[in-house]
């Protein structure tokens, strides 16, 4: 928690903290824009401690991103009957208070033209000018002060950010010009499909790959009617006819062909013209309480303001470089609100950047304790107990989460609370959750404690047929159909037949209330009806129950052996289990592994299109499809997702999701009707029990196989069972067969039948390496420490330890298919970790996790992400602790034996 100091002038000594404001109604925000304004904003109490610093002309310090403090003068504060809206700027815009009449390079680099600017201002201030550009420029700044000359209109004239290709960095009383705030550390950023906490704008109208260059007039050689030198056209490789943009660009300071060329080259190298203007908005508030996207929040809090990071745009298939142009962040709290990342830096040098941003953005426009503002606010409250309150989603809201962790992923003690209800979960946001209030006034509980129940009667319903349990002054009763059938009470339990007639009572008293001389059997109980089951005992052979029916070849019949025969038609209403798995029930079966996929490519896989579908045939093939059957559904997949063979594609404009483009909009095999066809295939998913990341090919085509035969498969045309479908021989005809049965088409696509072919002679024959284990972390790494190394105790070191090169915390995934035997949080030594046990007496750990995603039980194979590498516990650096065990637990040996690293 950082303070917020306020002064009634600034002091001489920077570091020296003032009064802290405490009483903010809501959490104050930092926003600043490259080349741009640099503001405070924040509602206080009206009666808040030292509320009468909040004046106009009085100051603020408050932590940015970078961790340094930074002063703010107040420049507009507003009342109401409760709060303060308190707005300030940086102390670097009080440069602007100077005026300079006349400052003039003709030929000077960054430090040299800062200087005489400073040399002319009106008077002198604090300031420091100061700039590390290098490179020489010719600058005018004339009856302007100076921070509007540096970044803004310059009284019509080009701003020096414009001319110089520079940035203007604030630190307190230093101006900076420089050549690019921020640093790129190689920072790679997958945002793929949109959120709703990331707003993408994407501009390709405006790019130009040739280049018509127009100079200057040669000098010494001056005639007004002659035309400047031009160059047509400059171009980047793989220009056509039939993709050429031409775009013409001035620079009168180039008086001869090759500076013309060598200038317009600086169009594609440095300003990127060639390649379409893309703005990432970020909102980091929701990106945090989103589930899925917690460790792409994660990645984005390292960013800085100026940073660089590669970012991936999906919809055009090209890596683009953007930076941190903008960001709003809470002070007190360290931590962003939202980010804007943009790869048009000229909108931020123009002369006329400073107006137009300010009328984009509206930032003075703020309303009086905002209800937007008051969300983000609530979002990181604290509440006295230790508990976390979280409004998700940011937008518009619809519950409240009450966590004993600030992050929705890795809570376990969870209060839930929406428009169907209240409960309260151990096992985190998705429950089960033990104790429930429903909005429909129901109350469920393992326990209740109370003083006194003042009711006439309570009762429990148990099913639609009038199954029925009552609770009436003391006396339980069972009903059935509106009959009663059993009652307990101080004399005991009786039994009645649908005839109303008693049919035995246990207990202390019979039913004229004669005591018992002792616990007597009931006696056999008579039939109720001719379709009832009868309990007949034979005393020659006692332990031998046979249970029939007087209807011929109706019912079951139970023999002692324990066989079990059944005639006609079973109504399971409930789940039917066998051996303590439930079968043939929507949401519970499982769909077993992901099949032959092993994360390994053959060289012919030499496009990502090509790797999807080696992954799709691989999966699709172990489990048990052959090869023109697999390559009849890649063709679909061809046909579905597009020519890029994207598992994690949607539907534009439509409901489906997904390699095969999965619709629940219409009939779905698990849950109601939606148009949100990812969160329909996440419902697949979870029914399925196959584990892993639903977004990769070899999952989805693990639920594709489930979906078959749980209601997909409608055997519309030949062959009709999906056992005679896995076995097709023809990949044209397959493609047919699938969509057909599959996909229910309204109409058919012939061409699928191509890509089929297509897929079935890239793939037929090609070996597929099988490989049990493999190696948890699948990005480049080091061995940080061997597994028999001896450690500081003295103690042999049990694993190996793995470090990603670049330092950051990476994807941990399963190097064994098993099931999640142990999760363990906060270890002191081990941190987060967790151990997965395999069918053969191996387990593997893993330890030192940032987060863990997921939980005890999981079935899981080598595509399941278990969670994010990190240095909880006891380690120096962000790493994977790696252990096997062979034979029981904590049996270690050299994981070298099973892995080679």
């Amino acid at each position: 928690m950082s303070f917020i100091y306020a002064y009634k002038e600034l002091p001489d000594d920077l570091e020296m903290n003032g009064a802290a404001l405490t009483d903010w109604l809501d959490l104050p925000e930092i926003n600043r824009v490259l080349n741009g304004q640099y503001r405070f904003y924040g509602n206080y109490k009206r009666d808040g401690q030292y509320v009468n610093f909040a004046k106009k002309g009085n100051f603020l310090k408050a932590k940015v991103d970078d961790g340094s403090y930074q002063y703010f003068e107040i420049f507009n504060v507003k009342k109401n009957l409760s709060s303060i809206s308190i707005t300030a700027k940086h102390i670097g815009f009080m440069a602007n208070k100077n005026f300079i009449d006349k400052a003039f390079i003709s030929a000077g680099n960054g430090i040299r033209i800062m200087d005489e600017l400073r040399d002319n201002l009106a008077f002198r201030q604090k300031f420091v000018y100061k700039s590390n550009v290098s490179t020489v420029h010719q600058f005018t700044a004339k009856q302007v002060s100076p921070i509007d000359a540096m970044i803004g209109s310059n009284n019509g004239n080009e701003n020096l950010t414009s001319v110089t290709s520079a940035e203007l960095d604030m630190n307190n009383y230093e101006l900076n010009l420089v050549k690019q705030i921020g640093q790129d550390n190689g920072f790679r950023i997958d945002f793929g499909k949109n959120l709703e906490a990331i707003e993408e704008e994407i501009d390709d109208e405006s790019i130009f790959n040739s280049l018509f260059l127009v100079g200057g007039v040669p000098d010494n050689d001056y005639d007004e009617d002659k035309d400047p030198i031009t160059f047509k056209y400059l171009e980047i490789e793989g220009v056509t006819d039939e993709n050429r943009r031409i775009g013409k660009y001035e620079n009168s300071e180039c008086k001869t062909v090759e500076d013309l060329k060598k200038w317009g080259a600086t169009k594609f190298s440095k300003d990127r013209v060639h390649e379409p203007k893309v703005t990432h908005t970020v909102s980091m508030v929701s990106l945090e309480h989103t589930l899925e996207y917690i460790h792409l929040w994660d990645k984005l809090t390292k960013l800085r303001f100026g940073d660089v990071a590669t970012v991936y745009v999906p919809q055009l298939d090209i890596n683009v470089k953007e930076r941190m142009v903008e960001y709003t962040y809470f002070p007190t709290v360290e931590k962003y609100k939202e980010i804007v990342l943009g790869n048009d830096l000229s909108m931020y040098t123009t002369q006329v950047n400073a107006q137009a941003v300010e009328i984009k953005k509206k930032l003075d426009n703020r309303t009086e304790t905002m209800v937007t503002n008051v969300l983000n606010a609530t979002a990181w409250i604290t509440g006295n107990s230790g508990g976390h309150v979280v409004f998700r989603p940011e937008k518009a809201p619809n519950e409240i989460l009450i966590m004993d962790t600030p992050n929705v992923t890795d809570a376990k003690r969870v209060w839930r609370w929406n428009l169907n209800g209240l409960g309260y979960s151990d096992n985190g946001v998705n429950g089960p959750f033990g104790v429930a209030i429903t909005s429909k006034g129901e109350i469920v509980a393992d326990f209740i404690k109370v003083g006194i129940i003042n009711a006439e009667v309570f009762e429990s319903s148990f099913s639609a047929t009038g199954d029925q349990l009552k609770m009436v002054k003391g006396v339980i009763e069972a009903w059935n159909d509106k009959k009663k059938f059993m009652e307990m009470s101080k004399r005991g339990l009786e039994f009645w037949n649908t005839q109303g007639e008693s049919i035995g009572t246990i207990g202390t008293t019979d039913s004229s209330i004669n005591p018992f001389p002792q616990v007597v059997p009931p006696a056999v109980p008579k039939p109720l009806d001719d379709t009832s089951l009868v309990i007949q005992t034979n005393g020659e052979q006692k332990t031998r129950n046979i249970l029939i029916s007087p209807a011929e070849n109706k019912g079951f019949v139970m023999l002692g052996s324990g066989t079990t025969l059944h005639f006609g038609n079973l109504n399971v209403q409930g789940s039917l289990m066998v051996n303590g798995v439930a079968v043939g029930v929507p949401g519970t079966g499982s769909a077993g592994d992901t099949g032959g996929w092993n994360g390994n490519y053959p060289s012919i896989a030499d496009t990502q299109a090509k790797k999807f579908g080696w992954e799709a045939w691989t999966t699709l093939r172990g489990l048990g499809y052959s090869e023109a059957a697999a390559a009849g559904i890649l063709g679909n997949i061809n046909g579905e997702a597009g020519p890029s063979m994207n598992p994690d594609t949607e539907q534009v404009g439509g409901p489906a999701y997904g390699a095969v483009q999965f619709d629940g909009s219409a009939y779905p095999l698990i849950g109601s009707p939606t148009d949100n066809g990812r969160e329909y295939f996440q419902r697949l998913h979870k029914a399925s029990n196959v584990g892993g990341d639903y977004k990769t090919m070899s999952v989805q085509m693990a639920v594709v196989n489930w979906s078959m035969t749980n209601g997909q498969w409608i055997g519309k045309i030949n062959p009709t069972s999906v056992s005679g479908y896995k076995a097709m021989t023809d990949a044209r005809t397959a493609a047919t067969v699938f969509e057909r049965n599959f996909e229910r088409p309204a109409s058919t696509h012939p061409e699928r039948s191509n890509y089929a072919q297509y897929w079935y002679d890239l793939f037929k024959g090609v070996a597929i390496e099988k490989k049990d284990w493999v190696n948890p972390i699948r990005v480049p790494y080091l061995i940080w420490q061997e597994w028999d190394n001896i450690q500081d105790d003295g103690n042999k070191h049990g694993g190996i330890d793995i470090t990603p090169k670049n330092g950051a915390s990476s994807a941990v995934y399963a190097a064994r298919a098993g099931t999640v035997y142990q999760v363990v949080p906060n270890d002191p030594v081990g941190g987060n970790y967790m151990v997965v046990k395999h069918s053969d007496g191996y387990y593997t750990y893993y330890g030192h996790f940032a987060s863990m995603s997921a939980k005890v039980g999981d079935n899981v194979n080598t595509d399941t992400v278990l969670g994010m590498s990190g240095q909880t516990g006891r380690a120096t650096g962000i790493h994977l602790h790696f252990e096997v065990w062979k034979g029981g637990e904590w049996q270690r040996i050299n994981p070298r034996d099973v892995i080679k690293f």
